[in-house]
């Protein structure tokens, strides 16, 4: 095995050499481009060459991190097998990363969980869940026309009609809780559609469980600050 490592060391530093080194001459390459287009016009090679270095930065900077990585799991088995302390205090950073151990509400700090949650809910129950009386209120009756025939509203679901809503979906967006984006199910609707035309089978015949969860929502807590003290200093996803 270390004959092994060996080899491939030194395969990897002849046909990739060094990447920090790689990195900083790309970048240092880079920004005389971009100093020189301020003052001139690029020709096309130029053009077409720092195209090329913008990519080579990007690829090197990927593989620079890949291999940090892999450095660092190999540098936590390693240690890891010899200590089991360092499991110890990756768990312990983690556990105290992941906890709010106290918070400060209104002067006083309060450091049982139970208190700690009810602060927490009461804070943004504020926040969101309170109603306030409108000044001016609308006529709905006189703003929308009620349709006489309903029928289509209890019809089951189609599937050109699941198909026309995933096309009306903004794209370029960030993945939402189930982890798909829409390019993803445009791309890959023929895969999937079947799956999804049962989910709404399943909805429309209200055959499921756990569907008092819809109106439920989980709030993630995340600090703001460094060093976060109020409730304030978190802000909800």
């Amino acid at each position: 095995m270390k004959a092994t490592a060996r080899a491939l060391t030194s395969w990897s530093t002849k046909s990739v050499g060094c990447v920090p080194h790689k990195l900083a001459t790309a970048l240092e390459l880079i920004l005389k481009f971009e100093k020189a287009r301020e003052d001139q016009t690029l020709t096309t090679h130029e053009v077409w060459l720092h195209k090329t270095l913008k990519l080579s930065y990007l690829g090197f900077a990927s593989l620079d991190r890949t291999i940090a990585r892999q450095r660092a799991l190999i540098a936590s088995l390693k240690y890891g097998d010899a200590n089991t302390s360092f499991f110890h205090r990756q768990c312990s950073y983690r556990r105290q990363k992941n906890c709010i151990h106290s918070l400060v509400i209104d002067g006083h700090t309060i450091s049982d969980q139970a208190e700690v949650a009810k602060a927490a809910f009461m804070h943004f129950d504020r926040l969101i869940g309170t109603t306030t009386d409108r000044e001016c209120t609308f006529n709905l009756s006189q703003l929308i026309t009620l349709a006489e025939d309903l029928v289509e509203l209890e019809a089951a679901f189609e599937e050109d009609e699941i198909w026309q809503a995933i096309k009306q979906l903004p794209a370029h967006q960030a993945p939402g809780p189930y982890g798909f984006t829409t390019e993803f199910l445009r791309a890959c609707w023929g895969t999937v559609k079947q799956d999804f035309i049962a989910v709404f089978q399943q909805l429309f015949a209200l055959r499921g469980r756990g569907f008092h969860r819809l109106n439920q929502a989980l709030l993630k807590l995340l600090p703001q600050r460094p060093d976060a003290q109020g409730i304030g200093d978190y802000c909800a996803h």
